[in-house]
């Protein structure tokens, strides 16, 4: 069943003409439902971990672009061999795809399940990687500071209830991100940044959500007043606009199914970032 639902993406996807790289995007979007699925009808998961994450508001706010990765917080103290264990027993068992190899990454803090599909659905040639990741980034939760929500979804013939946070808590997840993240690239770590977190912070604000400035707080480890974080942001977006204007494009290029917007938009990022933040940081 598996199989053919991941070719049947493959199909319909090429028929709209998208990048082999945003398929490979849109097939783990499809394998991110069957963990969110397992967890969240798992009463020995659903209720200790909390969906955060780009992903979680892809699934549950409508972001308007792929994910990579599933991201959970945990309260107390977490085994990931157990969750192993059994993500690895409910693909094998229940859903009958045996092919499926699991591994357990960062000292316990990432599970990533390997599919080897990529040759077979003609996105690999035959000297190049069979295998499509799907990584589950476990961290312990980074401030006692939060709100949580309780929302169902159904898709892809999958249904199930999640507990995740709300926006105001993920935008301060997202704002600690861009303010914080070492993003090095090539083999000479070079600096960059990583464009999907200013995607996602000009989201934020055209939606006019404030972040939870308790828990932003607490992630950065001093307290911080709007003023003084709308100075920090603006000194962030504005190298964004001199220096790294190509690597923002080539981070959401495979993420994005329509890839023609990119270069008007991040041309115009900073004039956008600019004229929506008023309504954020308004005095």
């Amino acid at each position: 069943m598996i199989d053919k639902e991941l070719q049947k993406i493959v199909n319909d996807e090429r028929s709209k003409g998208v990048s082999d790289n945003y398929i490979r995007n849109a097939l783990k979007e499809y394998l991110q439902t069957y963990c969110l699925s397992y967890i969240y009808t798992t009463k020995k998961y659903n209720k200790e971990l909390i969906f955060t994450g780009d992903t979680c508001l892809r699934f549950f706010f409508n972001l308007p672009r792929l994910s990579e990765d599933l991201d959970f917080d945990y309260q107390k103290i977490f085994n990931s061999n157990n969750l192993i264990d059994d993500i690895e027993l409910y693909f094998k068992k229940r859903l009958q795809y045996k092919k499926i190899k699991i591994s357990l990454k960062q000292r316990g803090q990432q599970i990533l399940l390997k599919f080897p599909v990529l040759q077979k659905l003609g996105l690999a040639k035959a000297n190049e990687s069979n295998l499509l990741y799907v990584k589950l980034d476990l961290s312990k939760n980074s401030s006692k500071f939060f709100n949580l929500e309780t929302t169902s979804k159904s898709i892809y013939g999958l249904n199930f209830v999640a507990k995740h946070y709300d926006l105001a808590s993920l935008m301060s997840g997202k704002i600690h991100a861009v303010l914080k993240r070492n993003q090095l690239s090539g083999v000479n770590d070079i600096k960059t940044i990583k464009g999907r977190d200013y995607f996602d912070l000009l989201w934020f604000i055209k939606k006019y959500i404030k972040p939870n400035l308790d828990r932003l707080s607490e992630m950065l480890g001093e307290q911080i007043e709007m003023k003084i974080l709308e100075e920090r942001l603006d000194t962030k977006v504005r190298k964004l606009n001199l220096i790294y204007k190509s690597n923002f494009k080539a981070d959401i290029i495979p993420l994005i199914e329509n890839p023609d917007f990119i270069s008007i938009y991040v041309d115009n990022y900073y004039k956008e970032y600019m004229r929506f933040k008023s309504y954020i940081f308004e005095k």
